[in-house]
């Protein structure tokens, strides 16, 4: 069988969310099937950390770029010479139009219920392109099952043509305590002194509401230490938000002055690898505030290395994390500061009764599976 990929979003260098998964998913899918032949197309020559070409694993570059998936994409697919038997987006946008079976993957819906949160453009060509990829599919792969739940309702889909690819995890690479050390140092931070918060900047994820929470937290602990003042005391505890900025995101830096807490609130912008592990393996927690989500990698990573995790009560992350964390309604900032109060008295033995619990739970989430997933519809459509 010979399949078309869009490798587009996995060819870009600092990854976050669809990038991440189909950076991950090309990167597995290579490493699994040695059966299948494959052209991945892309709008830019492909980066050194994909997979390199062989006999079954090919790139193919051209433009021009602008409406690349509209216009360049269908007009080289239906003049190469090679004939696909079915083309897969790891993204929402299927070719507009394509001389083979498309299948992609619906992540979320969010745009739908949150359209304020999107510029005039991107809400546009989110609804329309979407729908339009979805109509014409032959298959559609999401990400959890509130996902496609939402697909069925929305879009009146027969649930057998939806299959889950969970996301996955990667194993954390393993870290000396020098190498820690120094990356925390870079932050000002020391080990357990901070909550954590990693993800995209951006309206969904709640992040004012959590700053205010978290303002109310050191208000009632009378917290008044501050984290750039160099190695904190015993007791001090600050808020890290780490992440690349996404849109509309000034009101989190507004929110931040307006509470009065720039002290205690460190913003690292996007972090590679070994800063993001690190983060996470030496965070008192992580908090995920989000008011809607499609999955939820963040909360596996902290799960994957014992770190435990305050969430929001929102279906698509209580599915990922089931029993395994401290939950709290996403509108009400008390009740994150009680879960946070709860977590620092809980007993050293209990709370590591539930990371250990929540690691397990973590460990069924890979990249792997996550391919093994997309490759079974694959296998279905071998036409």
């Amino acid at each position: 069988m010979l399949i078309g990929i869009d490798g587009n979003e996995a060819n870009i260098k600092s990854r976050v969310g669809v990038g991440q998964y189909a950076f991950n998913l090309l990167k597995n899918i290579y490493l699994i099937d040695k059966k299948n032949q494959y052209i991945i197309y892309l709008k830019n020559p492909p980066l050194t950390d994909l997979p390199k070409e062989n006999k079954n694993w090919h790139y193919r570059v051209f433009g021009p770029q602008k409406l690349w998936t509209k216009f360049a994409l269908p007009i080289h697919l239906y003049t190469q010479k090679e004939k696909l038997n079915l083309f897969y987006s790891p993204s929402h946008y299927s070719p507009q139009f394509a001389p083979c079976p498309t299948l992609p993957t619906i992540h979320d819906l969010g745009y739908l219920l949150f359209q304020s949160q999107f510029t005039k453009k991107d809400l546009y060509q989110l609804i329309k392109w979407t729908d339009q990829s979805i109509k014409k599919a032959v298959h559609i792969i999401t990400v959890s099952n509130f996902s496609k739940t939402e697909i069925e309702k929305t879009y009146k889909v027969n649930p057998e043509k939806i299959t889950i690819a969970y996301n996955g995890v990667d194993n954390p690479p393993k870290l000396d305590d020098k190498k820690q050390k120094e990356i925390l140092k870079f932050y000002d931070l020391t080990s357990k002194s901070y909550y954590l918060y990693l993800g995209t900047l951006k309206p969904n994820k709640n992040i004012p509401f959590l700053i205010s929470a978290f303002a109310k937290y050191l208000k009632q602990k009378k917290e008044k230490s501050s984290l750039h003042q160099g190695r904190m005391s015993e007791g001090q505890v600050g808020l890290v938000i780490s992440g690349k900025k996404g849109w509309l995101f000034n009101e989190i830096f507004e929110t931040v002055k307006k509470e009065g807490i720039e002290k205690n609130v460190i913003f690292t912008d996007f972090v590679d690898e070994s800063q993001k592990w690190t983060l996470y393996q030496n965070a008192k927690a992580l908090i995920m505030p989000s008011i809607y989500e499609g999955f939820g990698i963040p909360v596996i990573e902290a799960m994957k290395v014992n770190t435990p995790v305050i969430s929001s009560d929102i279906a698509p992350l209580k599915e990922v994390i089931e029993n395994n964390g401290f939950y709290f309604n996403p509108t009400n900032q008390q009740e994150l500061v009680d879960q946070i109060i709860k977590l620092e008295k809980i007993k050293p033995k209990e709370l590591k009764e539930i990371t250990d619990k929540a690691k397990i739970r973590a460990n069924f989430f890979s990249w792997t599976n996550t391919a093994k997933s997309v490759l079974s519809v694959f296998e279905k459509y071998n036409i």
